[in-house]
Order: C-alpha cells, then sequence, then structure tokens
C-alpha cells in the first residue's frame, strides 16, 4: 500500500508541474541549448517520441528510469553530425546492480572545432585561433518501485566554454515509467535539466580601459571585468506513451506519443513508431516532429542487433532528420551488450 502511494505522489507532482510548467514560455532565454540535442539513432528515428518506451543505455538522456528494462549490461556509443561542423558525441553505460536497480553513467561533449579570432582592425583573422565547446557528465540510478513501476534520478554537471571563458552548473533529471499490463501499454514521463544557473567567467571577460575618456590627461589604464548575466538550464517535461499494435513471434509493431514543454521554446509534440523483425533483430522507424509555424519534418532509422553466444550482443542504429533550411543530421551509434 505504501508504494501505490508513493506512486500516486509522483505521478501527481509531475503532472501538477507539467500544468503550471506550460503557462510559462522564455523564448531564448537558456543556456546549454546542447542539453536540448536528442541523443540515440533508435528515439531520433520515432520522431524522438520514446520517454515511454525508453529501454537502452539512450534513456539516460530521455527518462532516466528507462536503464532499469535493460538485461546485464550495456554500454553505448552516439556520434551526431550537427548542423555545419557542430559535433556531438555521446558515451553512455548502464550496469544492473540487482533484479530490481541499475547504475548510469555518462559523458556528453560537443565541438565546434577551431575557430578564427576576429576584431575591428582583423575582420578576417587575426592568426589565432580558439575553441568552443559543450560538456554534460551524469550518474543515474533508477529502480523498479513494482514490477510494472520504475523511477530513475539523474545528477548531472554541466560545462559550456568558450576561448579561456566557462560556464558550470549542476541539474537533476528525474523520470518514472508504468507497464500497464494490457496489450503493452507503458505510460512515461521525465523532467529534465532542473538546476542552478549558469554564468560565464573567465580571463576573456578582463579588459583594460580607460576611466576617463573624456579628460585631455588619463592616467594609466585600469583592469576591469565585463559584466555578465545568469541564464537557466533548459528545463523540459515530456510525458508519453507506447503501445504494441503488434507483438508475435514474426513481428513486433510500437506506436509511441511524447508531448513535451520546454522553458524557452513553444510546447510540442512527436510521435513515430518502430517494427522489429526476425525476433528482435532488424528494425525499421520512422516518426514525425513539428517544427515552427506549423512545419512538420520526417525522421527515420534502421537498426541491427545481434547476440552472440552466451549474454554477449551488438545493436547498430541509424537515424537521419530532415531540419528544413538547415538541411538534416546524421546519428549513428554503436551498443555492446554484455
Amino acid at each position: 500500500m505504501k508504494k501505490i502511494f508513493y506512486i500516486v505522489l509522483i505521478i501527481s507532482g509531475m503532472c501538477l508541474t507539467t500544468g503550471a510548467f506550460a503557462q510559462i514560455d522564455n523564448v531564448g532565454t537558456s543556456a546549454a541549448s546542447f542539453l536540448k540535442i536528442g541523443i540515440g539513432p533508435r528515439a531520433l528515428g520515432m520522431g524522438s517520441a520514446y520517454v515511454a518506451q525508453a529501454d537502452e543505455v539512450s534513456a539516460l538522456y530521455w527518462n532516466p528510469a528507462g536503464i532499469t528494462k535493460i538485461k546485464g549490461n550495456e554500454i553505448g556509443f552516439t556520434q551526431v553530425d550537427w548542423i555545419s561542423d557542430v559535433k556531438l558525441n555521446f558515451l553512455g553505460a548502464a550496469v544492473s546492480l540487482d533484479k530490481a536497480s541499475a547504475l548510469g553513467v555518462s559523458i556528453t561533449y560537443l565541438s565546434m572545432g577551431e575557430m578564427k579570432v576576429t576584431n575591428w582592425e582583423h575582420p578576417e583573422g587575426t592568426g589565432e585561433t580558439f575553441e568552443s565547446n559543450d560538456l554534460a557528465i551524469g550518474v543515474t540510478y533508477a529502480r523498479n518501485l513494482t514490477t510494472r513501476f520504475s523511477l530513475g534520478l539523474q545528477v548531472k554537471y554541466i560545462q559550456e566554454k568558450i576561448s579561456q571563458s566557462t560556464a558550470n552548473a549542476f541539474a537533476i533529471d528525474i523520470g518514472t515509467q508504468y507497464d500497464t499490463g494490457f496489450h503493452g501499454i507503458k505510460i512515461g514521463m521525465a523532467l529534465t535539466n532542473f538546476g542552478s544557473k549558469m554564468r560565464m567567467a573567465g580571463r576573456d571577460l578582463t579588459l583594460r580601459v580607460d576611466p576617463y575618456p573624456t579628460e585631455g590627461t588619463n592616467p594609466d589604464d585600469v583592469w576591469a571585468n565585463l559584466q555578465t548575466a545568469s541564464w537557466s538550464l533548459p528545463l523540459t517535461m515530456r510525458i508519453g506513451a507506447s503501445v504494441d499494435f503488434l507483438d508475435n513471434e514474426f513481428m513486433r509493431l510500437t506506436g509511441n506519443f511524447d508531448f513535451y514543454d520546454a522553458r524557452d521554446v513553444d510546447q510540442m509534440w512527436a510521435t513515430g513508431g518502430e517494427a522489429s523483425f526476425m525476433k528482435e533483430r532488424f528494425f525499421l522507424r520512422a516518426g514525425i516532429t513539428p517544427y515552427y509555424e506549423d512545419e512538420i519534418r520526417v525522421n527515420f532509422g534502421v537498426g541491427f542487433k545481434h547476440r552472440f553466444s552466451g549474454r554477449y550482443g551488438i545493436v547498430i542504429d541509424y537515424a537521419y532528420s530532415d531540419l528544413g533550411i538547415l538541411e538534416n543530421a546524421n546519428r549513428f551509434s554503436l551498443g555492446i551488450s554484455f
């Protein structure tokens, strides 16, 4: 009875949070926007509708409760060929502690490569270069509170760096999954990136200024620091459902639907599906995601899973996403289970 009470309390709290959260729009006011780039070709191939179905290592991004569905241990690597020369890499691992709980760790790294230093006198470049990158490191604990309900919590360290200046923050993700036991219907919810604000600081913000620019005879310039503002993380609430329309020895067909609301963009939805063949060996995926001004973008994906003798296995996934005027994004992942 106590477990049921906790389940109802958690679900009610997350639903109330969603209702209040949906009333706030702060377009363009979040830091660490790389946290909004989806991880894992499986989820992206289904249009990012994955919070209820998440059951492999990329659940560390979508819904930390999902790692309780992993049988054994799993390591996954994802590479995202993002816009222009931007690259995003994700490395995650999940370990089963016992039949009811699991532990996960993840590293997300976004790099923009080397860029030229420019100024008013040298608009084409001074000959110097600088780098910009983003980093997120997470540690997750998830547990099955009942045979059908699971809860996961992730703690993250987040850093943004440009040249010699950095901003840091800590955040938590909390997620739940509930298997109704009726025709494979599952319900999932996740609140992600709830944490401290980020404020840029570093040597690049220090400069010499003339304290008396209007006077004829001035003392030596003095050192000053540029003032920077603090910005919130892209807090996001996601609720979704997953249903198995067909599940037999020849084929499984699963459909997903997600609704999500981030603090700096309008409320959105996503829907997609996955078809598996030959006893969960080959996969075809498709999904749609709305973009701004009611544009609908299509996503596709394929996957292959093979299990060797014993408990060892390998998973290879690919997804293609149409980004409109930003062309497209290609995502690849490699997973190893043991």
